[in-house]
């Protein structure tokens, strides 16, 4: 999932992530004994970046297709495979700012003269990086197979609308939503609950019949048990739990494995 780019002091972000972790502790007290995970659902929500599909091979696309193109002129002889693990590190992952993941970008590349800004670099990744989302067979047969099964779905993703509207046009998973709630359209993102709400208020169905599947521990999880979905982590690449909640609910590693959890 990529995460809206906030800019702010750290003490602010210190409070925040300091009343996240309290209002996490207070969820799980009150919801201990009420057995969400036992009712009937109806649905499954999505985050879309690296849950739906794999950010990665989408970035090495980018770096090859684009970037490379664009750039090669201003920048040292680069291998673009190569090319294409610097922009990877340069991502950070989940954690890392739009703005700090371009910065990174101008540290790491071997400039041969003027280096880009950083909103120039960033301007070129939102017009050609959602073009590089990378259906899969796995995400194609789990929404099928969800479909079959009678389930409604939905995708509720932090980003601009446009942009993330393209993402979901070129992984071609329209036809298959019954909710879509982007960040940049309903005016609030996640972690807060009413993004979620928004969701619900399209599939006309209460919060406790309904997972919410994500990569992300506090844009995602802690956001989906805020809005009393129950909640799946897709842990990526073995990525370590560090949300404000103090342990991770059901978790798998590949889409396919959430059949573990959701009957089928």
């Amino acid at each position: 999932m990529r995460r809206e780019h906030r800019d702010g002091p750290q003490s602010s972000l210190l409070y925040d992530m300091v009343q996240i972790s309290w209002k996490a502790i207070k969820w799980e007290r009150k919801h201990t004994k009420k057995g969400l995970a036992t009712i009937e659902k109806e649905a499954v929500l999505f985050d879309l970046d690296d849950t739906l599909y794999d950010r990665f091979p989408a970035i090495r696309t980018y770096a090859i297709r684009y970037f490379h193109r664009d750039f090669q002129n201003s920048l040292e002889s680069l291998n673009p495979d190569v090319l294409a693990e610097l922009i990877i590190e340069a991502d950070g992952g989940p954690f890392r700012s739009g703005k700090e993941a371009m910065q990174a970008l101008q540290r790491l590349l071997p400039w041969s003269g003027s280096i880009p800004s950083w909103r120039t670099l960033m301007d070129h990744w939102f017009q050609y990086f959602p073009l590089c989302s990378e259906k899969t067979s796995e995400m194609d047969e789990t929404l099928e197979r969800l479909k079959h099964c009678g389930y409604q779905l939905g995708v509720v993703t932090n980003g601009l609308g446009p942009r993330q509207n393209q993402k979901i046009d070129t992984l071609g998973i329209r036809s298959y939503l019954d909710a879509i709630s982007i960040s940049g359209e309903v005016g609030v993102k996640k972690p807060d609950p009413r993004i979620f709400h928004h969701a619900l208020e399209q599939l006309q169905m209460p919060p406790e019949k309904v997972w919410f599947v994500g990569d992300n521990p506090v844009m995602d999880i802690y956001g989906a048990k805020s809005a009393d979905l129950t909640p799946i982590w897709i842990q990526r690449y073995d990525r370590p739990w560090h949300g404000p909640l103090m342990a991770p609910p059901d978790t798998v590693r590949s889409l396919r494995e959430i059949f573990q959890f959701i009957p089928s």
